[in-house]
């Protein structure tokens, strides 16, 4: 009985090592619709109750499109429209109704797949990712990501909640090419 017990562990082990295996290793592309919601430190601060309306919250909408091995774009269409790319060591924050860019060379990697790669089971459909000194709370639901919970380097609360979520759709090169408007200031980091 001990002897099949045992057994039972280590398959489930495995079973679990598999998972936190392909949670990143079998995602070669992930398109969704996002909702991203950020809540500042202060207003979390000074109301007892994290549901109280009072909390100062912004809520912006868009579309993100990644492909591994590290390159990602998030398209923000609410409240205004602005794309960040994510390629390798470089972050691109496009802001084409003010005609600006920043381009800032990241020291270490701080992408989707990085953090789906390092995460570790915590609880049913929950893993956590630790990243750049920055903990992720990913949620899973049918084998898929289903939110992101994280502070900012400002110390903000932000949730990302992903819908029509598509898994390993082909995603060409070209959708991470920044290509600004022409008169775009670019300001380099």
């Amino acid at each position: 009985m001990k002897l099949a017990k045992k057994w039972v562990a280590i398959a489930g082990f495995l079973i679990l090592t598999q998972e936190i295996y392909a949670l990143g290793e079998n995602i070669k592309s992930f398109q969704a619709d996002f909702i991203q919601q950020l809540r500042d430190e202060e207003s979390i601060k000074s109301h007892k109750n994290p549901s109280d309306e009072a909390i100062t919250s912004i809520s912006y909408e868009g579309k993100i499109e990644a492909k591994n091995p590290n390159f990602a774009k998030w398209s923000y269409e609410k409240p205004i429209k602005k794309e960040i790319f994510f390629t390798d060591q470089k972050l691109i924050i496009y802001e084409p109704n003010l005609y600006q860019a920043s381009i800032t060379h990241l020291k270490e990697k701080t992408d989707f797949f990085s953090i789906l790669k390092r995460a570790k089971h915590q609880s049913e459909n929950k893993y956590i990712s630790e990243l750049n000194q920055t903990s992720y709370l990913l949620t899973m639901k049918d084998g898929k990501p289903e939110s992101i919970e994280f502070k900012d380097e400002f110390n903000n609360e932000v949730l990302i909640v992903f819908r029509n979520v598509v898994i390993n759709a082909p995603i060409e090169d070209k959708t991470f090419v920044f290509v600004p408007k022409e008169g775009t200031d670019i300001i380099e980091q």
